[in-house]
């Protein structure tokens, strides 16, 4: 006859130490991730969007993080680089006609000016003539998210 071992359950200190494990870990991670899931929904919805006549995308990007002002919170852009011979107006123009603008709308900057938010340095291609930044804000997930997560301070 073989003698069967006998399992040790596991014991409360290591379910415990599991449980800071996830807190302390796992819940960051999970914020941190629906946040950063709101912003590429922005940068998708701008994505959909139609290009102006004799636009190029060149790249585009998302950041969810507290990128003006000041105070805690957390804000979700959504960006397009475009090339384009058109002027900043004229995009602006085109974009304002379009009705499924994503959030408060649509704002159009050429490349090579300084912004309130750096993105030149997250985005390639930045800054050449005709290139322009095709940017929107976007909503949160609810205020449990932009208040948690520590990249809103």
């Amino acid at each position: 006859m073989s003698e069967s071992k006998s399992r040790k359950p596991l014991s409360g200190g290591w379910i415990v130490l599991a449980i800071i494990v996830v807190a302390v870990i796992g819940v960051p991670m999970f914020i941190t991730s629906v946040n950063d899931a709101s912003a590429r929904d922005v940068e998708t919805q701008l994505l959909e969007l139609d290009l102006p006549e004799g636009a190029e995308l060149i790249d585009s990007m998302s950041k969810a993080a507290k990128l003006t002002g000041s105070g805690n919170g957390m804000q979700y852009l959504g960006v397009l680089l475009i090339e384009s011979d058109q002027g900043a107006a004229e995009l602006q123009t085109f974009y304002d006609s379009l009705d499924e603008t994503p959030g408060p709308g649509i704002t159009v900057a050429p490349a090579d000016e300084p912004l309130e938010f750096h993105i030149s340095d997250l985005i390639d291609g930045a800054g050449g003539p005709g290139t322009f930044y095709i940017y929107a804000w976007g909503e949160g997930p609810g205020t449990f998210f932009e208040q948690i997560d520590i990249r809103g301070r």
